[in-house]
Formats: C-alpha cells, structure tokens, sequence
C-alpha cells in the first residue's frame, strides 16, 4: 500500500515535471491533489475519461487556458502509453512458455504488430485532438483553444521531457514490487525477472481489452492466467490479484476520493489569451 502511495506521488511529480518545462506556475501540492481529484474522475468514468479534467485543475489554478493546459495532461498520457508499450514488449517472450496456445511465435510477433498498431494509433488520436476540441466545445462549458493546446505540445517537445520519462518508468516499475511483495506475503516466491514480466504483459492486455468491474478486469485475469503457467493454482493467483486490487485500486479510490471532496473542480469558462 506504500508503495501505491510512493506511485501516486512520483506519477503526480511526472505531470508537475511537465508543467514546469511550459513554465507554468504550479506548486507540487496542488499538482498532488489536482492529479489525484482527476484519478477520482477518472475510476469512476468509463474508459478513464475523467483523468483529462486534470487540464480544468491547472486553468481554474493559475488562468490559463484549458487548451493550453490539456497539453501537459495528454503529454503525460503519452509518456505513460511508451512506458507500458516498452515494458509490455519485454514480457512477450512470456507467450511462449503458454503451452495450450497454437502456434506461440505466431503469436508473439502478432503481439508486436499490435503494439506497433497501438502506437500509431495513439498517434492517429493525438492528431485528431482537433476533432475533439470542436466536440468539447459544444458539450462543455470550458472553451478549448486548440491553438493553444498545439502551442503547449510544441513547447514540450524538448530534450527535458527524457526525464519526465524517467520518472515515469520508475513510477510504473513500483507494480513490479508491489506484485512480488504480494506473493512474498502469500508465501510465494517466483523469480523477481519473472514477476516483472507477468505485471509488463497484464498491463498490455488492460489496454488492448479495456474492460474491468470495479477495478478487477483483463489486466487480472491476465496476471491470474500467467501465473497459473508458472505452477500457481487459479485459486491462488486469484486470491494475489484480488490483494493486489486492494493494495492499489482501493487506495488510490480512496486518496482520490478524499482530494475529490477537499478540492471539487469549478467548472468555468476562462477567456482565451491574448497571444
């Protein structure tokens, strides 16, 4: 559970990073709990749509635009999106030790071409922000500049955004200790290598097949299954992603929610900048 905690702080530092190389003043405690008020939004809207309001945090903050504040939300996304993909890459070889699978190599570079089909098509999105933003401006009460969201990403496209990038990976790697530590509690002991790569791979297959209840989905029943391969009966992988879920959903619902209720978001329209 601390180390959903330490996540959290060091996910919410990635977006501050961001901030910090457009210049925008924004102190890291507001960062925190605007980041975990949006992670509210975002558990309880399908498909984590609420995590974008984050842009109408940093605007009603210090001022800015909301377009031009979106542009450091979805940075971080994106930073996020080649984190995952990387380390979901490094866990396909994983597929091969399934043995009911048919034709395994078949398999593992039909993983990869999804990737790489993935990743244009985060790239297809972000070019179709666009679209989006004329949508957003007819369902929304914020008008959203598209100017200046382009302006944003223009200006975080720089050398800087490595470490921003670092801190990401190092956030995302936490998962691989909190699923150890897990099974250590269980009286479990797989290799730690192994772990990493079973986490990497279930973290794919939540974002290939997004569906969860509550929390518990794809990226669950994958763990469950990849474990089961690995001389790890499904009662019992069952039982770890269901400690696991407790460990991390059920916090991060919790502090989100607690930062929800201190800070709710206010809505308004915030006029476009001069520039």
């Amino acid at each position: 559970m601390l180390l959903t905690v330490l996540g959290l702080l060091l996910e919410s530092f990635v977006w501050h990073l961001l901030l910090s190389v457009q210049r925008i003043r924004h102190p890291y405690p507001k960062t925190l709990v605007a980041y975990l008020a949006s992670q509210y939004l975002g558990l309880v809207t399908p498909g984590h749509v609420g995590e974008f309001l984050a842009a109408g945090y940093v605007s009603m903050n210090t001022g800015i635009t909301v377009g031009y504040a979106l542009s450091s939300v979805v940075m971080k996304k994106i930073l996020f999106w080649i984190t995952i993909i990387g380390f979901g890459i490094w866990g396909l070889p994983l597929l091969a030790n399934v043995p009911f699978l048919q034709g395994v190599r078949q398999i593992v570079w039909t993983g990869i071409l999804v990737l790489g089909v993935l990743s244009v098509g985060i790239t297809v999105w972000v070019v179709s922000l666009r679209r989006l933003g004329r949508k957003w401006g007819r369902l929304s009460p914020w008008q959203v500049d598209m100017t200046d969201f382009w302006l944003g990403m223009r200006q975080l496209a720089s050398v800087r955004l490595v470490v921003a990038l670092g801190v990401a990976v190092l956030a995302f790697s936490l998962l691989f200790f909190q699923l150890d530590a897990v099974l250590h509690a269980m009286g479990l002991s797989l290799p730690f290598l192994l772990v990493c790569r079973i986490m990497a791979l279930s973290r794919i297959a939540a974002r290939l097949i997004p569906i969860s209840v509550v929390g518990f989905g794809s990226k669950d029943a994958a763990v469950i299954v990849l474990l089961s391969q690995h001389g790890i009966d499904l009662p019992v992988g069952l039982t770890a992603a269901l400690l696991f879920l407790a460990c991390s959903y059920l916090i991060t619902l919790l502090l989100s929610g607690v930062c929800w209720w201190i800070k709710p978001l206010v809505i308004r329209r915030v006029a476009p900048s001069s520039s």
